[in-house]
């Protein structure tokens, strides 16, 4: 079961996250991939960051920062977060996975889809295939959204996979069925979605689909889900769960 860092290590206090120092961190505690939130500036280049601003980032309070979608890309990576740490491009991340082979998650923003989001799905769409062309096999990518039209428009885009994040509050069932009559590969999960139905595990595997759960801290219930057969979790503390997984050592021989 592989271990994606959420919004690559957002625990940790020197790595704002959605920032490369995050991504890095994240994967030298031994991560297999992250997942990062992606928006597209005003001048259509595509960056990381979660909500619609970036004031909780900055830590001036949400709603008080640069409104990505209205804010030229120059503008953007102008600009310093804590830590010393920018705003980085989706491009820069997937060049930094891109060294050790990590695995990317794609979250194309905002939730609800619509024209904003289309927009970020479409550009990230020409990205992959450009970079698929340009850089043959050095990316490995799932592209997703909460949102399944969106999610559906990105579906073979992806070098990995292509994925429907279902919102606890939907059935999961139904999602799973509308995500593969839309061509898509994997259906990445809600914890109550599994806490309240361990079966739920098995019958969308049973669909042909692939299973992520998250967000995920706990080893011991990353445990319990690798032994329900899915094949991801993504985790605020992946160095935990990292190197809970990490086979021990043995000792020397006296």
């Amino acid at each position: 079961m592989r271990v994606i860092g959420h919004r690559g290590t957002p625990t940790c206090s020197r790595s704002p996250e959605n920032t490369l120092a995050a991504v890095r961190t994240a994967l030298e505690a031994g991560a297999d991939g992250v997942e990062v939130d992606v928006r597209s500036t005003s001048d259509g280049v595509l960056v990381l960051s979660h909500d619609r601003d970036l004031g909780r980032v900055l830590g001036t309070g949400a709603g008080t920062g640069p409104v990505v979608a209205h804010t030229s890309s120059a503008q953007l990576l102008d600009l310093e977060l804590p830590g010393g740490t920018v705003v980085p491009t989706l491009g820069a991340v997937l060049d930094l996975a891109a060294v050790s082979g990590a695995h990317v998650l794609t979250e194309v923003k905002p939730e609800a889809g619509g024209p904003e989001a289309w927009r970020t799905a479409s550009l990230l769409a020409a990205l992959l295939i450009d970079r698929r062309r340009r850089l043959p096999r050095a990316d490995r990518v799932t592209t997703t959204s909460f949102d399944l039209a969106t999610a559906a428009s990105l579906s073979g885009c992806g070098t990995v996979s292509s994925a429907l994040i279902v919102a606890p509050a939907l059935d999961p069932d139904r999602a799973a069925r509308q995500a593969r009559e839309r061509g898509l590969t994997d259906v990445h999960l809600a914890p109550a979605h599994v806490r309240h139905d361990r079966g739920v595990v098995a019958r969308i595997r049973a669909l042909g689909l692939l299973v992520g759960v998250g967000v995920i801290d706990d080893p011991a219930e990353a445990d319990e889900l690798a032994g329900l057969g899915v094949h991801l979790v993504c985790t605020d503390d992946p160095a935990g769960l990292a190197r809970h997984r990490a086979p021990a050592v043995p000792a020397a021989a006296g």
